[in-house]
């Protein structure tokens, strides 16, 4: 190809891309069609539309201009892997229609898996600005916060309480949905939004990217939901690592917990001052005491850094600290489940307690779902019972009463019982080899995506 030629199609390929992005993340978190009674479906026909016409043009300029891609790497085979295997165990579970749709899987099924890859392959190498991305992330992220703000507070402003019985109304928020799909979406977004907020050149260009933070973080909050806390505090605990080339920044970061103690807590005198509460969780952590000794962490994290220059020296220590922290935790929650299971936690039962109803339910469904994989013969533990396995053992023998359980509530989880072990071996291939070849060789992009993605993964646990 010459360059004329070569410089036209890349020109035309980024603007198409820049679009494709722009609608998915403004529109997919406000896209709504009947309230939350058909969410999950109106989400992934948006997802499918904006991607069938983005990858069409893409093919369109192909065909017109020609020319190579971008090289294949390991995680392009990994993700083609994992949509092979999903393939084959739609065909070999005898119910290969609903598995390769997903009817009864939430829609992830291996046509799905398909459409996620090609996406990813065709989006890799395609040269982008920060703002492509950078601004409708904000506009989508600012704008379903304030909606979940508004929903929390009592404001029903889009109409949907009002179709919803007193249970079905716990259990959604705003245009994002269900509870636990809004605290994945907030913890994806939000520490993209931190990071442009510490590496903004100069304070006028803070205003944008620390308003919508506040507002992330009072969504976060809004939601009511563990998981959302959890995969934002996983977010801002990974941000240092993404800033190993920017020092200033870097220091700054510890800051980030007083700053959000002091936001959360006003959100909370918000929200007292309107009659709605929080999270047992959170309500728990702004406590004078535990919001006291956040705060001071992060002060104490910022004086320590102040006049070190040395950011490979930081995050050394930084990183042994937050493993010793880790390690602590989770050698107290075995103790305490253990030797000094008779110690009374004062409240804390329902967290560092284990149960079947653990997590609302969660430890017990857990435990089900590994059952029934012991139960699957050689071939289906190798490559799954395809999408809607669960959903359809379950409604042979339900775990729940007065329900399908049609999710395993824990994503790898829910890909072992779907597509096996070669299965999720290939989905965390491909989730481990892009994260590293982004950590070392990404730019300010990747950089500014890497700590809201690692923290969707481990929340997605």
């Amino acid at each position: 190809m010459d360059r004329p030629a070569y410089e036209k199609k890349t020109n035309i390929v980024s603007r198409l891309t820049a679009l494709y992005l722009g609608a998915l993340l403004i529109g997919e978190p406000l896209i709504v069609h009947n309230g939350f009674f058909d969410i999950t479906e109106v989400k992934t026909v948006y997802f499918v539309v904006c991607t069938v016409v983005y990858l069409t043009g893409r093919g369109v300029c192909a065909l017109q201009f020609g020319g190579r891609g971008a090289s294949a790497q390991i995680d392009d085979y990994m993700a083609l892997g994992l949509c092979a295997t999903a393939l084959f165990a739609s065909a070999a579970s005898g119910y290969f229609r609903v598995s390769f749709f997903g009817s009864t899987g939430r829609w992830q099924g291996a046509l799905m898996l398909w459409g996620y890859a090609a996406v990813y392959i065709a989006l890799r190498g395609v040269p982008l600005r920060e703002r492509d991305v950078e601004l409708p992330l904000c506009i989508g992220l600012a704008l379903s916060a304030l909606g979940c703000c508004l929903d929390h507070l009592g404001f029903d402003v889009f109409g949907f309480g009002a179709a919803l019985g007193p249970f079905d109304a716990g259990r959604y928020i705003s245009t994002l949905g269900n509870l636990n799909f809004a605290g994945a979406y907030l913890s994806l977004t939000l520490p993209a939004v931190l990071r442009r907020l510490l590496c903004a050149e100069n304070r006028r260009r803070r205003i944008a990217p620390g308003i919508v933070c506040v507002l992330g973080l009072w969504g976060a909050m809004a939601v009511r939901s563990e998981c959302a806390l959890l995969g934002a505090a996983a977010g801002i605990a990974l941000l240092p690592f993404t800033l190993r080339d920017r020092p200033d920044a870097l220091r700054c970061a510890f800051l980030l917990l007083p700053g959000v103690v002091l936001t959360a807590e006003c959100y909370w005198l918000l929200s007292a001052g309107c009659g709605v509460g929080l999270s047992t969780l959170t309500a728990a952590l702004l406590r004078p005491v535990p919001a006291a000794v956040l705060a001071l962490a992060g002060a104490a994290g910022w004086l320590l850094c102040r006049r070190c220059h040395d950011t490979r020296r930081i995050l050394k220590v930084y990183a042994a600290l937050l493993a010793a922290l880790i390690l602590c935790a989770v050698t107290a929650v075995v103790l305490l489940n253990t030797i000094y299971y008779y110690v009374n936690l004062n409240g804390w039962e329902d967290w560092l307690r284990f149960s079947d109803g653990w997590g609302t339910d969660r430890l017990g469904v857990w435990k089900y779902c590994l059952a029934i994989y012991r139960e699957f013969p050689p071939l289906e533990k190798l490559i799954g019972g395809g999408c809607g396995v669960l959903a359809r053992i379950d409604a042979q023998h339900r775990y729940f009463t007065d329900a399908v359980l049609d999710a395993a509530h824990c994503e790898y989880l829910q890909i072992l019982l779907n597509w096996g072990a070669l299965g999720l071996l290939f989905y965390l291939g491909w989730l481990g080899s892009a994260f590293a070849r982004a950590f070392r060789r990404g730019g300010e992009l990747a950089l500014m995506l890497l700590p809201g993605l690692a923290a969707y993964a481990l929340q997605a646990a």
